[in-house]
């Protein structure tokens, strides 16, 4: 895998952690506002867990990254 295409990969994940967080966010509110929430714990559980997994992934690639940066010689 080339650098861009791991730099490509590392932005959908941080996408996909927008995308997550902003549901917890969403739900957050709603818990406040309704006494009858969609989402229950064991899908915010779900959610969190996914943020967890999403999150080791980017940072494996940008580890990835990185290594073979200080690897390579200077231009």
């Amino acid at each position: 895998m080339t650098d861009h295409e791991r730099l490509s990969t590392i932005q959908s994940y941080a996408w996909t952690l927008e995308l997550l967080g902003e549901a917890l966010v969403q739900h957050d509110e709603m818990l406040e506002c309704e006494h009858n929430p969609r989402l229950s714990f064991r899908n915010t559980a779900g959610i969190h867990q996914a943020i967890q997994i999403i999150s080791r992934l980017a940072s494996e690639q940008c580890g990835k990254v990185m290594s073979q940066r200080e690897q390579s010689p200077a231009d």
